[in-house]
């Protein structure tokens, strides 16, 4: 008997019963499909410029998603770039025509969506050019995984960028505790609900009824206060499914060099550097991590940080030479900027002589630096359009009282769009971005992103599972009131604000009630 080909078999059972348990859990409880920006080929191709790398022009770049769920991680993109070509892959036949349907309902003619295991996927898939794969690695068996490096070594284009986000310790140690209880109290439950409802009630003991003598009581407070800021979508699968297996940096960079492939860094540059955390941590990191390769740095940095989740990039091994040991500050100047800052009145807890905004991820920002000032208002003006370095330098540069001289200037702003980089509060990209196009026209006839409208008004359906987005691939939740609704119906480029007003105006004569429009 050939038992080496008896094991194999066994194997693949294994792997084919875990992808049915996986396939029946998200097809029971839909997981809503929203766009992360962090993902987004666009930020991917920007992150990737400061860590030294080329990478693919996005306008007609071959994109591949594994565990696409809806699509809605790709419809901003395809949307935003029609000769690009976009292909989706997810074991739920559920949300895969959930997607479906969107596509079908927008005409998309270039995103692709098929319900399949990704360990399906063979070379003769194609070469692509971003491979993204979000939220999948630690949930899935180990064959899997292992399938998922095997797909980026065969299918990720000589120049191209991939992407896989994954738990890492040392952050989720208290994280695994934590499930470890939950997974305890709900064992014996006899559906989803009762499940999900004694996994919650565990979270009691581990924050409100934890000794005092605890040793682990302020990391189980913090990792229960995680959860509790999280959807019971969110806790169902991320907590309560079979597989959640974190990792150590080195262990994921050490797996994905069998595969002849290298990880770069996170796709978060900023996170990769210590001086985001303080001068402190940038001290002693300094000194433990000098002369040390870049992923031992990285390793040494989310032990000093308590890093729970990562999002690496990775690349083929040919490439590794080229890679940065940390990001090139001075590429900052080769991208574009965006952002959105809202002047609110102080807090009790903001700096007394500051300045406070809000950005648009609804982050506090208090500052008196007047370059930052100028950066956040001249972005602000300009949003959603991004601006290039030099065409922010030469809006900033009449604010910079006292500084005469051109190179100080530019330094003075650098530094400034450095802070902000650091503090996560823009979104930048290596070329126009999607909103450039549409804002240089001038015209002032507002006009809705394509689909929003339209996955919009499927949203009332609790069970339809592609989210809200702008072409900065944010997910947006907005809520509108029955006159706001009206109006959304008439932004079609061909009204201007006067006549929308006079849209918004007669529903109010005619006994509407609504809140005042929100910010484009």
């Amino acid at each position: 008997m050939n038992t080496e080909h008896t094991a194999a078999l066994d194997l693949d059972d294994a792997t084919q019963q875990a992808n049915q348990e996986i396939t029946e859990a998200y097809d029971k409880r839909v997981y809503t499909s929203n766009a992360f920006p962090f993902s987004s080929p666009g930020h991917l191709r920007a992150a990737a410029h400061l860590y030294g790398l080329e990478s693919v022009p996005l306008e007609n770049a071959r994109v591949l998603e594994l565990g696409c769920a809806g699509g809605g991680n790709l419809l901003p993109f395809a949307l935003a770039y029609p000769q690009a070509h976009v292909v989706g892959i997810d074991l739920s036949s559920v949300q895969v025509n959930q997607g479906l349907e969107v596509v079908q309902a927008l005409g998309v003619q270039n995103l692709h969506l098929h319900a399949m295991s990704l360990t399906d996927i063979t070379p003769e898939f194609g070469q692509f050019d971003y491979i993204i794969a979000h939220g999948v690695f630690s949930w899935v068996p180990p064959e899997v995984r292992e399938a998922m490096l095997r797909i980026l070594r065969d299918n990720l284009s000589p120049n191209g960028i991939g992407y896989i986000s994954y738990n890492t310790y040392p952050g989720w140690k208290a994280g695994d505790i934590v499930r470890d209880a939950m997974l305890l109290h709900s064992h014996s439950a006899q559906n989803d609900d009762d499940k999900l409802a004694a996994a919650k009630a565990m979270l009691n003991l581990l924050s409100e009824g934890i000794a005092g003598s605890n040793p682990l009581a302020p990391s189980l407070r913090g990792a229960v206060a995680q959860v509790r800021k999280h959807s019971d979508y969110y806790i169902a699968h991320e907590y309560l499914e079979t597989f959640n297996n974190p990792c150590y940096l080195l262990e994921f960079v050490n797996l994905a060099d069998q595969y002849g492939l290298t990880q770069v860094g996170d796709a978060d540059p900023h996170v990769e550097m210590a001086v985001t955390y303080g001068q402190n941590v940038q001290l002693n990191h300094s000194l433990v991590a000098l002369g040390q390769p870049r992923e031992m740095r990285q390793q040494y940095l989310d032990f000093a940080v308590g890093r729970n989740f990562r999002k690496s990039l990775v690349v083929h091994q040919t490439r590794a030479d080229q890679v940065l040991v940390v990001p090139d500050m001075e590429r900052l100047a080769d991208l574009r900027w965006a952002g959105q800052f809202t002047e609110v009145e102080p807090d009790a807890n903001a700096p007394k002589g500051r300045v406070s905004f809000r950005s648009y991820k609804n982050r506090p920002l208090h500052t008196n630096d007047a370059a930052v000032l100028a950066v956040v208002r001249s972005l602000s003006a300009a949003w959603p359009a991004s601006l290039s370095f030099d065409s922010l330098l030469e809006r900033v540069r009449p604010e910079l009282t006292g500084v005469q001289d051109d190179a100080a200037a530019r330094k003075k702003v650098l530094d400034a769009v450095q802070t902000l980089f650091r503090l996560n509060s823009l979104r930048y990209t290596l070329e126009a971005s999607p909103y450039d196009a549409a804002d240089a026209t001038g015209q002032d006839t507002p006009v809705l992103i394509p689909g929003f409208a339209h996955v919009h008004q499927r949203r009332v359906d609790p069970e339809f599972g592609v989210g809200t987005f702008n072409l900065w691939h944010d997910t947006i939740n907005i809520r509108f009131q029955d006159a706001e609704a009206l109006v959304l119906k008439h932004i079609d480029g061909q009204r201007s604000r006067k006549q929308l007003a006079t849209v918004l105006r007669d529903a109010l004569n005619r006994g509407m009630s609504c809140l005042p429009m929100g910010s484009r």
